[in-house]
């Protein structure tokens, strides 16, 4: 398994277990948008990853960005959803699949915008991350 795949599960994981986010999403937590489903929802988008190893260990920053969909009376929700998400990440460390383990993971920028379905909104999240692999120490 690559580290962002291990990433991604871990992450999707961890917030579709996270109550905060439970409370505000309840089950809408996907890998990929999904149509048929109530609003709003979050999603997988781009990820972004870089070797950053450090004398004798190899290291990983990734950079995730989180999509939150919802139509325009979901404005509130999709902020809870934003407020919910940092919260979860600064409560507890990720759990991923070896051989890669969380250094630390973060949100570094949160956004809510107009999409040009004026029916919609959008909420992004960017979460920053480093990992190494299991044996490796920083």
């Amino acid at each position: 398994m690559s580290a962002e795949a291990a990433f991604q599960s871990g992450l999707l994981d961890h917030l579709r277990t996270d109550a905060g986010v439970a409370a505000v999403l309840g089950e809408r937590v996907f890998d990929l948008p999904r149509s048929g489903v109530r609003y709003p929802f979050l999603y997988l988008g781009r990820v972004e990853s870089d070797a950053a190893d450090a004398s004798e260990s190899r290291l990983i920053e990734l950079r995730q960005t989180l999509l939150i969909r919802g139509r325009r009376d979901d404005a509130e929700a999709i902020k809870q959803a934003l407020g919910a998400i940092r919260a979860a990440l600064d409560a507890a460390p990720l759990a991923l699949a070896p051989p890669y383990q969380a250094i630390h993971a973060r949100v570094v920028y949160a956004d809510l915008f107009s999409t040009s379905d004026s029916r919609a909104l959008q909420g992004l999240v960017r979460v920053r991350a480093l990992l190494q692999t299991q044996g490796d120490t920083p």
